[in-house]
């Protein structure tokens, strides 16, 4: 499979903010967090640190080029476009590679023209990881957007592995795109170690209630237990997200409101990401 074009990145928002009217938005909003908090946070995933939004670019941009290249990418490769997207710098690439290497997942190998540089090739540990992640987020598509098959089987396939890694990737390389771009909150989210998880948390649970008000719970105990971080760390995030008046605790209840503003603008990210992977993977099918 050779490369990608860049996808159209026109009329997304647009297209998202439609998407969250359509008939089962909200359970299949559920289900991709759902998806995602169980993805990362499973002792594979977990245990490599794939929760980390570099090592996890990282990955993407290692299986896409072995793909789309024949000569793959090298370190000085990844970490310049890590480097240029505003990713981390070089000492950040390489820490991620080398828990990418540690665990399994990446290989170095010299190259054939030059033996100083070390090819960089997903194992199918790695492989299998990745196709892990396109089933959950397709199990939550299906649920407003028909697809031509079981999500299990589509989402193992390897055209469609190829389609949503290099849409990612040639988005990235041509336009600095990222999905949670314009998403201040999402970003202070995932600045912060197993904040990206924490969010989902919080907005798997949703529900409406009095007043239509999106309500929700967090349990310091039990994020702490379920992430493996501290409680400590915990109630700075969720402190964090109040002072920003994105949420407020009800003591009396232990629950959590969300500010209406903050819940339409996560609809809206979910429905980016909807938007985003019908986009890449549907010409794969």
């Amino acid at each position: 499979m050779g490369p990608i074009s860049a996808p159209d990145l026109t009329g997304i928002h647009e297209e998202a903010l439609a998407w969250t009217r359509r008939d089962g938005f909200d359970r299949a909003m559920a289900v991709f967090c759902e998806e995602m908090v169980a993805f990362h946070s499973g002792r594979r995933v977990a245990n490599l640190g794939m929760g980390h939004t570099l090592i996890w670019a990282i990955a993407a941009l290692i299986v896409y080029f072995d793909q789309a290249r024949p000569e793959g990418v090298t370190f000085t490769e990844i970490a310049h476009l890590c480097e240029a997207g505003g990713l981390g710098g070089r000492k950040a690439a390489k820490s991620a590679i080398d828990a990418l290497r540690s665990g399994g997942l990446v290989t170095a190998l010299p190259r054939p023209e030059d033996r100083r540089a070390r090819r960089l090739r997903p194992t199918q540990k790695l492989l299998d990881l990745e196709h892990d992640n396109i089933v959950g987020r397709l199990k939550a598509l299906e649920l407003t957007q028909p697809l031509p098959g079981r999500a299990e089987e589509l989402g193992r396939g390897p055209r469609a592995l190829h389609a949503f890694l290099g849409g990612n990737v040639e988005a990235f390389v041509h336009a600095r795109f990222r999905l949670y771009d314009g998403f201040s909150e999402v970003q202070a989210f995932m600045d912060r170690s197993c904040g990206y998880m924490i969010l989902l948390d919080l907005l798997r649970r949703a529900h409406a209630g009095e007043d239509d008000l999106a309500m929700t719970e967090a349990s310091p105990s039990d994020l702490s237990a379920r992430f493996d971080i501290s409680r400590a760390h915990v109630r700075k995030l969720l402190t964090r997200a109040h002072e920003r008046g994105w949420i407020a605790a009800e003591s009396e209840t232990g629950r959590i409101r969300l500010d209406p503003g903050f819940h339409r603008r996560m609809r809206h990210w979910i429905g980016v990401e909807f938007v985003w992977m019908w986009r890449l993977v549907a010409p794969s099918f």
